[in-house]
This record gives structure tokens, sequence and C-alpha cells, in this order.
């Protein structure tokens, strides 16, 4: 049976309903009881985990000339199977000493949703696939970002009760005392100053205006004094030129959680890939390459780049703007998961593939 490889785009408005929905059914219930609650770190590790395999069942579903074949249905079953028993329906979770019943059933209908479409109707089982393990990614992404946010909140809160701790000792009291005594040290040497002027005497109408004319020249020439000052000291950056260049020196220096030096390029990256992959570290050199093509097409002016933004959305930017580099995109994305997210091991011949299908990515487009 020959497949149609045809696929249906899906708009970014589904993407973003698709999250809604799984952020809305993630936590619905807090329980009282934590003694039988899974951590939240090991509820994350499992969604990340179920995510990495539907992406490459995916991505064997779209390379695979029969899907029908009994070796690929048994894949299927096989990932299913381990999908349900990592994420069952209901289950209880704890962050932060409070624990949460959390709802999986949208993954379990999901799954109850594929075994009953027809086996030819190829573009359906496509499309469940990808919506799966998009939402599947997701959520991972955003239970990633509240863990980091519980613990920024602990950190802080740490660090404001040493503070008030700090500030609580003696000596800062007695420094306090010691200033307040300065101070009046200070108004009666002021009081004393005061009594040592002669006594102000009326001025006469001509010395009036004379004084006032010499206190407009002295203003004035004070006033352009400063002017030239500011002009010489901070014209050049006032310049349009060097404007945009501080603006791009200004742009996001975190690139899916990579936190790049000040004035790193891409070709500083790939360079850096390339170390990586000679020193063995085949898996780094593969997310150090991704990244470098990410902050190439930034520089580029076709993706903006941001700290918040995942791989998931710099691939869906792509998608209704540039449809080519899109096309080219969308195995790297997959592969770069596979490998980082999934821990999927990878040789000699995973990184030449990868090191040039991400040269033709930042070419093709050029």
């Amino acid at each position: 049976m020959t497949r149609r490889r045809t696929r249906t785009p899906r708009r970014t408005s589904r993407a973003l309903a698709a999250l809604l929905c799984a952020l809305l059914g993630c936590f619905v219930v807090a329980a009282q009881d934590t003694a039988t609650a899974a951590p939240l770190e090991d509820y994350r590790a499992r969604v990340s985990k179920a995510a990495a395999a539907f992406e490459e069942l995916h991505q064997k579903f779209d390379e695979t000339d029969d899907v029908n074949s009994p070796e690929f249905n048994a894949l299927e079953r096989k990932t299913f199977q381990a999908v349900r028993d990592a994420l069952p329906p209901r289950e209880n979770i704890e962050s932060a000493g409070v624990a949460l019943e959390v709802d999986n059933r949208w993954l379990h209908e999901e799954l109850d949703l594929y075994a009953n479409i027809e086996a030819d109707e190829t573009e359906d089982r496509d499309e469940l696939l990808l919506r799966v393990g998009e939402r599947l990614r997701a959520l991972d992404t955003r239970l990633a970002e509240a863990a980091q946010a519980t613990q920024a909140a602990r950190d802080k809160e740490a660090e404001k009760g040493r503070l008030n701790s700090i500030l609580r000792r003696r000596e800062y009291n007695e420094q306090a005392a010691e200033e307040t005594a300065l101070g009046r040290v200070w108004k009666k040497f002021k009081g004393w100053l005061r009594n040592m002027m002669p006594e102000s005497r009326p001025l006469g109408e001509g010395a009036a205006m004379t004084f006032s004319a010499i206190a407009r020249v002295f203003v004035f020439a004070l006033t352009a004094a400063v002017i030239i000052y500011v002009l010489w000291k901070f014209g050049a950056r006032l310049l349009p030129q060097n404007r945009v260049r501080k603006k791009t020196k200004s742009e996001a220096r975190v690139v899916l959680g990579e936190r790049l030096a000040p004035g790193q390029t891409s070709a500083d990256l790939f360079e850096q890939a390339e170390a990586l992959a000679r020193a063995g570290d085949l898996r780094g050199a593969i997310r150090k390459t991704y990244i470098a093509v990410l902050v190439e097409l930034g520089e580029r002016r076709i993706l903006r780049l941001a700290a918040h933004k995942t791989n998931r959305d710099y691939l869906s930017a792509l998608r209704s703007e540039r449809a080519a580099l899109y096309g080219d995109m969308q195995p790297l994305t997959h592969n770069y998961e596979r490998h980082w997210y999934g821990f999927a091991p990878a040789t000699d011949a995973d990184w030449h593939d990868f090191r040039s299908r991400c040269n033709k990515a930042v070419t093709s487009d050029k």
C-alpha cells in the first residue's frame, strides 16, 4: 500500500489551544496527604520521556514506507503501553510540600482514539501522533519553568531571612546611633559657621542690576559648559549607527537555556560544537550545533531570539513565514529532541548527518 506523504499544515492557534488544554487538565485537585505523592521532578521526568517516545514514533511514522507492517504495529503497541504505564489517568504528585492530583485522562483518551482510527487513514494517525507529542513536550516545558520558579522563590526567601538576621546584629544598631550623633555635630558646626559670617546688607538699585547681570552671564556660561561636556561625553552614543549597534548587542543572550557570552556569534558556537565532537561528547555537540543554527537565524533577523522560547516555538515561527526553511528545520528539531531530551545515544553517523543538515539549513536561505 502506498502512503500519501501530504501533511495538513497546523495553525498557530491550534497549537496554542492544545497547550492550554494540557495546562488546564494537568492539576485539578489539591490533596491533604503528601505521604504517597510522587515528587514533581519524577513526574516531569516521566512526561519528558513520554514526549520523546511519541516524537520518535512520529518520526519513524513519517520515514516508514509501510506503517501497517507487523514490525511497526508492534512498536506502536509497545510505545503506547509504556506511556500508559508511565502516566496513569490519575495520580498524586508533591510540589513545595503540597500534594496535587494530576489528571492525565486526556492522554489515555487520545490513545483510545488512535486505536479506533482505520489502518488506511494514515493522515489522521500521523496528525494524532504529532499532536500528542507536542502537548507532552509543551507540558514538559511548563513543568520545568514551574520547578525553576519554585526554586527561585525558595532562594529569595532564604536570602531575605539571612539579610534580616544580619541587620538585627548589634553593630548595625550602634552604627545608626553613631550616625545620629555625627548629624548633631554637623548641625552645630553649620550654626557656628553661620554666626561667623557678616550680616548681609540691602543692595542699591544700580548694584542690584549689576549683580543680576553678572549672575545671568554666569548661569548662561555654566549651562553652555554643561551642554558641551554632555555632548563631548555622550554625543557619540546618540548617533543612529551607534544606537543600532547597541541594540544588536542587547538582544536576548539566552537560547534554549544556553547563556551566551557577550559578543559570542554562531561561528563561535559551531567551533565549540566541533570541539565537543572531537572530545567524544556527541550529544553535547548536537545541542550546541542546534543552538548555533538558531543564533545564526537570529543574527540574520529570520528568528527573534528570546530566553523564554522553546525549540517548538522557533519551529512554529518558521512554519508560517519560511516554508522551505521549516522543511529543513523540522527533522533537525526532531533529532535534537530525540538525543537531548530523550537521551538517545548518538553515533558518529548521527553527528555527521546532523552537522550536514545544519549546514544546509543555514546556507539554503541566504
